[in-house]
């Protein structure tokens, strides 16, 4: 697993089974790269070939939480198995699903620079003018 840090953005990108024998190990790795508990946070799945209820528990985890601090979960990606998981269990009703993390970064900061209603820019854009971020890669 790697990470990479982008302003109010930690992208996760994953490879392998998420299973029993993984799902725990991601489960702490989430929490000790998450910049803050309202992050978006975008999972790169595109080198993941399965996943199971204990894998599919970490993430809807994740989701439960970045929900009550005002964050996302983006799933990039997603093909064969695990596509098919989340089409059956309709998730993509819960997650954000992107064909690539790069579409899903630009999506998130397109959001976050676009004025808020009413016409005000979010704290963040306004403190930032509105410029590219810099971005920290694990």
């Amino acid at each position: 697993m790697h990470y990479e840090h982008h302003v109010g953005v930690t992208v996760i990108k994953l490879g392998g089974e998420l299973d029993l024998a993984t799902a725990p190990a991601l489960g702490r790795f989430i929490g000790e790269v998450r910049q803050s508990w309202a992050d978006q946070l975008i999972f790169d799945m595109a080198e993941v070939g399965f996943v199971d209820s204990s894998g599919l528990r970490v993430l809807l985890d994740a989701f439960a939480v970045a929900q009550r601090n005002g964050g996302a979960i983006h799933l990039t990606a997603l093909s064969g198995a695990p596509a098919r998981l989340i089409e059956v269990t309709r998730l993509g009703e819960r997650f954000h699903l992107h064909p690539s993390t790069e579409i899903a970064l630009a999506a998130i900061l397109t959001e976050a620079r676009s004025p808020a209603p009413g016409g005000d820019l979010p704290r963040s854009a306004v403190a930032d003018g509105g410029g590219a971020q810099a971005s920290e890669a694990h």
